[in-house]
């Protein structure tokens, strides 16, 4: 790779893999040397990735696994998996996602306010966005920790977005998952295994917006590339507890100066100290 980042021997598990970001993610690894197992609930453009991925490495990087993360049977079997495919599990991208489309009401338009949502999907939202991730997290940490060198790294939201109206579901599931980053960071400490946040920076041209949506000013996936590589490497050793913003990510610069030029603590514990101060 450009960035001389080299991840042979490591292998990662991808969730959201199919399409958009979870997509870029898995192939920005596998072309680094890792290997991949990618899930989502959409098997048949899991099956053409594979396809794509065998025609493009001499060796097998890339195993698509249909599931649903907000299984707890559907994680251990991810996780089972990818144990008997690639032999263990070093990296876990926790980016699968859904947007609030399942807590409108039919025929609603535009953002919902929280009593007009639909509370099976506001819950459904809540069972992805945020429970997916622990479950996923849940099942493979003691792998890492095992193993005594690892990573979590998790797609959260800008803080804007999980305040913004209309959003109560996703805002509130990237929140908590947010939140769940800082303390996974902590719990962690001594084990070798890190924890951190990986953000496009902005709107992103995904399956998140309809096909008729104007994709004028929207990030390209492409971006969370370089910093998906570096937070999975080596490099980022001792780098936990943090955020990182893929739109401000300067691909000029080696990636551990462009890292540590980005690199903000997770959940943004300033509020809090901003808020105590307040109080004095």
């Amino acid at each position: 790779m450009s960035d001389g980042i080299d991840l042979s021997g490591k292998t990662a598990i991808v969730t959201g893999a199919a399409s958009g970001m979870g997509a870029v993610m898995a192939a920005a690894l596998a072309d680094a040397g890792a290997r991949v197992a990618g899930v989502d609930i959409d098997g048949a453009r899991l099956a053409r990735l594979d396809a794509e991925w065998r025609d493009r490495h001499n060796e097998r990087r890339f195993v698509g696994i249909s599931g649903d993360v907000s299984s707890l049977d559907d994680c251990r079997a991810v996780v089972a998996r990818t144990v008997a495919e690639f032999g263990g599990v070093d990296i876990l991208v926790n980016n699968a996602g859904v947007s609030m489309a399942p807590a409108q009401p039919r025929n609603a338009t535009g953002r919902v306010r929280f009593w007009e949502t639909v509370p099976e999907g506001w819950l459904r939202i809540i069972a992805i966005n945020a429970t997916g991730a622990y479950l996923m997290a849940h099942v493979a940490a003691p792998h890492l920790i095992e193993r005594k060198w690892g990573r979590i790294v998790n797609v959260t939201t800008s803080y804007d977005t999980m305040m913004a109206p209309g959003l109560s579901a996703y805002g509130s599931a990237k929140a908590s998952l947010e939140a769940n980053t800082a303390i996974w960071a902590k719990e962690l400490d001594g084990t070798g295994v890190t924890a951190n946040v990986l953000v496009p920076g902005g709107p992103t041209d995904t399956a998140f917006f309809p096909p008729e949506f104007p994709r004028d000013g929207l990030l390209r996936p492409t971006l969370m590339g370089p910093p998906i590589r570096w937070l999975a490497s080596p490099q980022s050793d001792g780098v936990s507890g943090f955020r990182f913003i893929a739109r401000d990510w300067d691909t000029s610069l080696p990636s551990r100066e462009a890292a540590a030029r980005l690199r903000a603590p997770a959940a943004w514990p300033a509020l809090a100290s901003a808020a105590a101060s307040q109080r004095k």
